[in-house]
């Protein structure tokens, strides 16, 4: 693992991953990736597959953004309990809120009246992905010792 952490960087590499084209990452993936590629963990980086149901809103429901549900599932890869990760994950829930114009979590409201495949959504849903990574990585810097460099 690594010992020091661009947000900076981890918040680009999200919004990246997350551009359409033929490498799109979609939400979940893309955040993932992030945290896997800016931490160094020593588990494998295919464990990015862990958010290939999440775009959309998970399996394509609406409902929990994406972005959200792959930084909480990073958070638990790294912190490998609920007791210390569930705490966290609300942490993380609370910064994605309060990081969302809207202040919520369910990718139907975040996206309501956008055409999908339109500019406007594709930005804010990069928005979100670096929202998400960006928060989970401060959340995991200072749990794990990790400098973080802004």
């Amino acid at each position: 693992m690594t010992d020091s952490v661009s947000i900076d960087a981890v918040e680009a590499a999200a919004r990246a991953n997350n551009k359409p084209g033929p490498d799109h990452m979609n939400c979940g993936e893309a955040v993932i990736a992030a945290l896997w590629d800016a931490f160094e963990p020593d588990f494998p980086r295919s464990v990015v597959a862990a958010g290939a149901g999440m775009g959309a809103g998970v399996g394509g429901s609406g409902c929990i953004c994406g972005a959200l549900a792959g930084g909480t599932v990073f958070l638990g890869l790294m912190l490998e309990t609920k007791e210390r990760t569930k705490p966290l994950a609300a942490e993380l829930h609370d910064a994605f809120c309060d990081g969302t114009a809207k202040h919520v979590t369910c990718c139907r409201v975040l996206t309501r009246g956008m055409d999908w495949w339109g500019d406007e959504r594709v930005s804010q849903c990069q928005h979100h992905c670096a929202l998400a990574a960006g928060a989970a990585a401060r959340i995991l810097c200072r749990e794990l010792g990790v400098r973080a460099e802004d």
